[in-house]
């Protein structure tokens, strides 16, 4: 497990450090909070000119205190300046009373940009399964308020 945590981390590296940005009126990255039944913290970062890759660390004390993190691609339609919608996928690891599991990840979500503040405000879905031992399928509703910089 160890193994897998370190190169998934090196990757991630290896791709924040070498894609460059493209966009030039688009924000590159911003951090913030998520509520939803895994509240937490959330940072997103544009690596091409309508990809991102978020990353999110999540909580949920209501089904048995369960902590979360979440890797995710996603890919960017812009409607205009302030507005554009999203989807995507990725990966979680979960952690409950000394159990670890895995689960596949998508998402779909609207985001709007606000110039002043430098803020920015999503709604998504974001569908999950259990791989392996829990076996269940959760649909998680969450919005999320973020700093641009």
């Amino acid at each position: 497990m160890r193994k897998l945590l370190k190169s998934c981390s090196l990757l991630f590296l290896v791709f924040y450090f070498s894609i460059s940005i493209q966009a030039q009126d688009q924000y590159v990255q911003s951090i913030g909070l998520r509520a939803g039944p895994y509240s937490g913290l959330s940072y997103k970062r544009f690596i091409t000119t309508a990809g991102t890759i978020e990353g999110i660390a999540g909580f949920n004390f209501t089904n048995g205190r369960v902590f979360t993190v979440t890797g995710l691609y996603e890919h960017h339609f812009f409607v205009n300046y302030h507005l554009n919608w999203y989807a995507g996928g990725g990966l979680s690891l979960a952690a409950k009373k000394g159990n670890f599991r895995t689960i596949v990840e998508a998402i779909i979500g609207i985001e709007y940009i606000f110039k002043k503040p430098p803020l920015n405000f999503s709604l998504d879905y974001k569908p999950n399964f259990h791989l392996f031992s829990w076996n269940y399928y959760i649909n998680e509703f969450a919005m999320t308020i973020r700093y641009i910089f």
